[in-house]
């Protein structure tokens, strides 16, 4: 089978579920990446995976090309994220490969992606959704750090909810990560019924990845004693506001009974104001590290306090993968099928999150019988052999029902009126 696979970001084993859906379908079959990059760390991505011998075509752009386009997208009621990368220079390069006829099948990642895509597409399309956005921004109205990111995110849910729901009639096979997700896609049909008009639905695949259990094998070395680690992009919204919840209102009640405990935050892009909420000493930040292994497996702990989530927690099935203990919220692990008291320790309340922290320091039993079960849950339920058998049979049907009639574009609605301005700022780059 030939794939084109379209990202809006490069692969990187970060990016855990692009990454191992290429780097497997590439063992047998011919898979070529199309990739948005922005920023040097991108373009460092883009080399190692071609070192790896994947094939993959960078299209750089500068970040604040993109942020532009978001910004000159304002009022047309396309998601700003959708806008964001939408690249012409990519696309054209898109429509180019396409006109090939060298490809079967185009395997598109994310909502960001879209934007991306040409009016017409000559091939069957996979489109992997991954999470249901629109239910992060609802979580992240409710539940954001700031009023400015409760305003956004109230905004950006309106906007991509309707962008998700044009999705759903447009393409006939969605991939997404867990079935919570799958259920908030299909409620968009009855928030939005009048939009259906008698058409007829995607087909949407519940396919969860799979970790790459030689990378993340279970750890069986010296651990640092009493520490905890929350790992993660902590740019990110969620991340931010899980982050602020340990330090604020978890740990306090941690350090009353045991002020020796340590925690480390690992992961890129700490905003200062997380940075200045945990200037205790025995807090660690560690910014970007380009392998999170070793900060993981070392961990006494990992904790996973996210007060919203949509999808799979990747940071989750890395650690138990490594053989960490997890404490998670019941968002965390809610995208996934462990089982709480049994692969890992589910708690929500500051408290109650507290005292899992300390119980599980000083059950060494009960870490023992986590580290055990949380690993052979991955082994069993995240095993990439059965991903990319399930996908490529997915793709097979995609293939088989494939019309070569055009359906009618929904994907670019807004976007051609930011093209011009776009090319003129990639030709003063």
């Amino acid at each position: 089978m030939r794939i084109l696979f379209v990202t809006p970001y490069p692969l990187s084993r970060i990016r855990a579920r692009s990454y191992g859906f290429v780097t497997h379908l590439a063992r047998k079959h011919d898979v070529k990446v199309l990739a948005l990059c922005a920023g040097e760390r991108e373009m460092a991505d883009v080399r190692a995976v071609q070192r790896e011998g994947i094939d993959i075509v960078a299209v750089y752009e500068e970040r604040l090309v993109q942020f532009l386009r978001a910004l000159l997208s304002l009022g047309s009621g396309l998601p700003l994220q959708v806008a964001f990368s939408a690249s012409a220079h990519l696309r054209m390069i898109l429509e180019k490969l396409l006109s090939s006829g060298h490809f079967d099948l185009l395997h598109v990642e994310f909502v960001r992606a879209l934007g991306m895509l040409p009016m017409s597409l000559p091939v069957p399309v996979v489109w992997d959704a991954v999470d249901c956005v629109s239910q992060l921004y609802e979580q992240g109205a409710k539940f954001g750090m700031t009023p400015m990111l409760r305003l956004f995110g109230s905004g950006e849910a309106r906007r991509v909810r309707t962008y998700e729901l044009a999705q759903l009639l447009h393409f006939r096979h969605i991939l997404i990560t867990a079935e919570r997700d799958r259920r908030a896609l299909l409620n968009l049909t009855h928030k939005q019924p009048d939009e259906l008009d008698g058409r007829t639905l995607a087909e949407i695949h519940v396919l969860p990845h799979g970790i790459d259990r030689r990378y993340f094998h279970r750890y069986s070395g010296p651990r640092l004693p009493e520490t905890l680690i929350f790992s993660g992009k902590m740019s990110f919204h969620a991340n931010i506001a899980g982050a602020h919840d340990l330090i604020k209102r978890i740990m306090p009640r941690v350090w009353e009974r045991r002020p020796d405990i340590r925690l480390i935050i690992a992961g890129s892009d700490p905003p200062a104001s997380l940075r200045l909420s945990g200037s205790d000493p025995r807090i660690t930040f560690t910014g970007y590290v380009p392998d999170l292994r070793p900060y993981i497996a070392r961990a006494s702990i990992a904790v996973s306090p996210l007060p919203y989530a949509v999808g799979i927690q990747n940071k989750v099935l890395e650690a138990l993968a490594l053989g960490t203990p997890v404490i998670a919220s019941s968002q965390a692990a809610a995208g996934i099928q462990a089982i709480a008291g049994h692969d890992l320790l589910v708690a929500d309340e500051p408290e109650t999150f507290a005292n899992a922290i300390l119980h599980l320091l000083d059950d060494r039993a009960l870490w023992s019988k986590l580290a055990e079960n949380g690993a052979a849950y991955v082994a069993a339920n995240h095993n990439w052999d059965d991903v990319i058998q399930k996908l490529t049979a997915i793709y097979t049907q995609a293939l088989e029902t494939w019309d070569t009639a055009p359906a009618a574009d929904t994907t670019n609605v807004a976007i051609d009126a930011c093209d011009e301005v776009e090319v003129t700022a990639l030709e003063n780059i």
